[in-house]
Parts: structure tokens; C-alpha cells; sequence
């Protein structure tokens, strides 16, 4: 991400110091019009994506998330033509996403929970909080400087920006974000687990590179800590983690080629028969298993063959993937064994750095 120069001394006057004691809850026209400003002085220094697509993709993902936001702010997501990974949000519910972020995330399940977790930093009104904290001044002198278009102006936009920009945030209003940001992001249907698939990659990057700009990684608190705590609160929430939901991985499928019935995961063959209706009943039943069955969490040994009074079965914990008899033709209940551990493998050498079994 290319750098903002924050040149400005912070000298407010006197008065400022002392302005009344809230930035009223509902006065915010005045929140609106600081990120506003903000967003104007960023994007004299950053050029913007406006590739309709994106936009269409964004918004959508917008229009599922801000029912769940406590304030009606006009929320709006914009695109800067920026390689760092970045995202981050104004007062007044502006959110900018860099095009290296949107590169970096997998899926809109991802996008999603990036997402939320900055409409959770604008919807509490943390830019404005850290800004207040980090200038020793009120939030009501903010809304003042705002108001009065004072000489004031250009130095807190600074402050706000470099705040912004650099998430900045203590510890207490990023694990809020996390935590409103998850509830949010359950709420619109999309999946758990994409709230720490993108911390999860995160940490590993950071282990194969000596110094990464974290941005909306920044390690306050630490990667690791806020997984642990997301983690935990899909516990409470009992809102099952299954990363392939989040990553688009072990997704099972059935097709027919001539006279055969295939079965792949992720595109790879794993099963065949040879084409009848018995064969193309297996399939459909073993994709369903697999499909509700074969998490990335699930240990290999999961993936078992059980004796069933002298037939014997593949099983991915309590579901029956196959039993025998087989249709003719099919491959050997074994070799399919095999074939959904290398799966499984394959999957988790697409998402590594996680600890799968925590």
C-alpha cells in the first residue's frame, strides 16, 4: 500500500480541548460529512477501481450485511488501485477495499467477512473513538472542528486518516469489530468459518515473509489471539466452523461420461462405475455424504471402513459414503478410501498454517 504523508503538527486550539462531553449518537450529519472530507483527501493520492463487476459483486455482498447494522448510515464500498492488502472504513460508513485484498480473499463468503468486520468499525464509530484517543481530544470537539470548518480541519482529517488507513485501533474496539463483524456476518447466512480463513492465511504468510504491512491484519491484538477468540465465539453461537463452506474446497460432483458414472471432489476423479441406475444412486448418495461429511476439520482416520454383519462400508464419521454390494464395475471401496484422504490432503495444502483439530 502506498504510503500517506501525514506531515501535519496536531495543535487544536484550546477550546477544542474542552468541547462539550459526547459526539451525539444521533447527529450523524456530522459524522456523514467528516467521512466525506476523509474520503476526498484519500482520493487525491489514490486512484479508484471502478470496474462495474466488482461493484456489482460488492454491493451484493453490502445489501446482505446492512440489515444486521445497528445505524442507517448510507454504507458504500469503493475500490482503490492499490497491490498492498488493505481494507478499511471512515466515519459515515464509506469502506475501501484495495484490489490486493480483493485478490488475496477466496471467495465472497471471505469478502464477506472483511466486510462486516469494517461496517462493525463504522457502525461503532471506532475511527472517530481512536481519533479522539490518539489526540487527547473528545469526540465532540470532532463533530466541532467539522462544524465550524476551522483552521483545525486539515490536521484531524490526518489523524483520522492515518487511523484509518493503518487500522490503528486498540485492542478493545478490534476484538468488538471481530465479535460484531462475526454476528453480523452469521446473521446474513454466509458461512462461520470465513471470518478466520483470512487470518489463517494471514499467519501463514506472515511466516514465509520476514515483514508483511499487515493493514487489516494489524496485530492488535495478535493474528493468532483472534482466532482463538472468533473460535470461541462460534462456540457460544454454536455456528459450526467448516472452513470448506468459507474456501470452496471438498466440494463433491457427479457426471457421466459414455457409459461410465463418475464421482470427483475438487475436480478429481475419486470414483467409477460403470453406468446404471445403481451405479448413478451411489454416486448422488456418496456426493451427499461428502458434501456434509468431509470437512477440513475431519481427521483422516474419520475416513474408515467398517464391517457391516460380513458387508463392509466407507464411513466418514457416523455417514455411510458406499457399502458393498457395489454396481458393477465400480472402484474398490478401498481404493475410494484413499482417494478422499488425498482429498482431504489436497485441500488442506491449499489452506495451510491452521491448526485443523483445536
Amino acid at each position: 500500500m502506498r504510503s500517506i504523508s501525514f506531515r501535519y503538527a496536531l495543535l487544536l486550539p484550546l477550546f477544542l480541548l474542552f468541547a462539550p462531553a459526547a459526539f451525539g449518537a444521533d447527529d450523524m450529519s456530522k459524522e456523514i460529512a467528516l467521512g466525506k472530507k476523509a474520503a476526498a483527501e484519500l482520493e487525491q493520492r489514490w486512484e479508484l477501481d471502478s470496474d462495474p463487476v466488482v461493484a456489482a459483486r460488492l454491493d451484493m455482498i453490502l445489501a446482505r450485511l446492512v440489515p444486521f447494522t445497528s445505524r442507517p448510515l448510507p454504507y458504500e464500498v469503493r475500490v482503490a488501485r492499490e497491490e498492498e492488502k488493505n481494507a478499511f472504513s471512515l466515519p459515515g460508513g464509506i469502506i475501501y477495499f484495495t484490489d490486493g485484498m480483493l485478490k488475496f480473499l477466496r471467495s465472497d463468503a471471505e469478502i464477506a467477512a472483511i466486510m462486516a468486520h469494517e461496517l462493525a468499525h463504522a457502525d461503532r464509530r471506532h475511527v472517530i473513538i481512536q481519533t479522539a484517543r490518539s489526540s487527547k481530544i473528545s469526540l465532540a470537539a470532532i463533530a466541532l472542528m467539522v462544524a465550524s470548518h476551522g483552521a483545525a480541519g486539515p490536521m484531524i482529517l490526518t489523524s483520522l486518516l492515518q487511523v484509518a488507513v493503518t487500522n490503528s485501533y486498540g485492542m478493545d474496539l478490534e476484538r468488538e469489530a471481530d465479535r460484531e463483524g462475526f454476528r453480523m456476518l452469521v446473521s446474513a447466512g454466509f458461512p462461520p468459518a470465513a471470518m478466520v480463513t483470512p487470518l489463517e492465511a494471514m499467519i501463514f504468510d506472515q511466516m514465509k515473509r520476514p515483514y508483511i504491512d499487515p493493514g487489516v491484519f494489524m496485530t492488535h491484538p495478535e493474528l493468532a489471539e483472534r482466532v482463538d477468540n472468533i473460535l470461541k465465539l462460534a462456540e457460544e453461537m454454536r455456528a459450526p466452523i467448516e472452513r470448506k463452506r468459507a474456501l470452496h474446497l471438498l466440494r463433491p460432483s457427479t457426471s457421466e461420461s459414455g457409459e461410465t458414472v463418475l464421482l470427483a471432489v475438487d475436480g478429481v476423479e475419486i470414483w467409477r462405475a460403470k453406468r446404471s441406475t445403481a451405479a448413478e444412486e451411489a454416486a448422488k448418495a456418496a456426493s451427499a455424504a461428502i458434501e456434509g461429511f468431509l470437512q477440513m476439520e475431519t481427521p483422516p482416520y474419520d475416513i474408515q471402513m467398517i464391517d457391516l454383519g460380513g458387508e463392509r462400508a466407507l464411513h466418514i464419521g457416523p455417514a455411510i459414503v458406499m457399502r458393498e454390494p457395489l454396481p458393477e464395475g465400480a472402484t474398490p471401496l478401498e481404493t475410494l478410501r484413499e482417494s478422499l484422504v488425498a482429498a482431504l490432503g489436497a485441500a488442506r495444502d491449499k489452506h495451510q498454517g491452521t491448526n485443523y483439530h483445536r
